[in-house]
């Protein structure tokens, strides 16, 4: 077996490797591009391929995250093809990345949840086998999450009155212009850095793909999607400033959006990593439909 850069040549190969491993998370060309190529700190260096008689057998992408203050890298994707796995492949492409991680200052790893260009936040433990391999291996799950969808047949994501009540109490809202971006910004800034890449992403969409509350010229809630996870009806992320909170603006901001992914002709709008489930249920109807065990390694 030898390990090597993986190439854009060889991403054929791997989008195959990647589907014929991942039954519930499969992946278009188009969204491969955007876990690898689009990723704001993707690194040649750190996405390797296992090949056996000159045959492609596997691959695994990691990033170290320029922003992170906490020395933090990610296992990012990782798949052998069924066809070869309990051969030592997955083995020796982890522990080749961790090496590379290791030597660019990544102080721990973490599986997946490589925020903010993601495939799934962590591990669905369904892929019993990638749950065994990631302990074997040292990694200790310190956390869960979950993802909800929200079904976008079946309910109306009307907000006409709701905006008019919130324009008589002199709040606006409306989609999200280019020019509103040192604004938008601002608020991220203060409240939730980590959110700017999805927001910056969404400001890039066409149409932009982000609802804004003002009040006195300023942006005061936010609610945006396709900031990641493009084309798969992928909510998020949203925001109120803790001022403003209990006015109903997230409520008003979330079915705009779900409006708007409906519109693209999604059925369901998966709705990532969520804390607040009370929230996403009132408002959407949101149910839990997947969990995910997040894993952690020091190095």
């Amino acid at each position: 077996m030898t390990i090597r850069p993986l190439r854009t040549a060889d991403f054929e190969a791997a989008l195959a490797i990647w589907n014929r491993s991942a039954a519930f998370d499969q992946m278009t060309p188009e969204l491969f591009e955007e876990k690898v190529l689009d990723d704001p700190d993707y690194d040649p260096n750190l996405i390797l391929l296992a090949e056996q008689e000159n045959r492609p057998a596997g691959f695994i992408m990691g990033v170290k995250r320029r922003a992170s203050a906490e020395g933090l890298g990610y296992v990012k994707l990782l798949a052998v093809d069924p066809s070869v796995r309990r051969r030592g492949i997955g083995k020796q492409l982890l522990q080749t990345l961790e090496q590379k991680l290791r030597t660019a200052g990544a102080q721990a790893l973490r599986v997946f949840e490589s925020n903010p260009n993601y495939l799934t936040p962590g591990i669905d433990p369904r892929y019993t086998e990638t749950v065994v391999f990631f302990e074997r291996q040292g990694y200790e799950r310190f956390s869960d999450t979950s993802n909800l969808e929200a079904d976008l047949v079946t309910r109306s994501f009307d907000t006409k009155a709701e905006e008019e009540k919130l324009r008589h109490d002199g709040i606006d809202i409306r989609r999200a212009m280019m020019a509103d971006g040192d604004d938008v910004m601002a608020l991220l800034q203060r409240l939730w850095p980590a959110w700017i890449p999805e927001v910056e992403r969404a400001l890039s969409n066409y149409p932009i793909t982000l609802h804004l509350a003002w009040h006195q010229q300023k942006v005061v809630a936010f609610s945006a999607y396709d900031g990641n996870n493009l084309n798969t009806g992928w909510f998020g992320p949203m925001g109120t400033d803790p001022d403003y909170r209990g006015k109903n603006l997230g409520g008003v901001l979330l079915r705009r959006c779900l409006a708007d992914i409906k519109a693209q002709g999604h059925r369901r709008a998966i709705i990532p990593w969520v804390g607040p489930y009370g929230f996403y249920l009132h408002y959407a109807g949101a149910k839990i439909t997947r969990v995910f065990w997040r894993y952690r390694k020091k190095l």
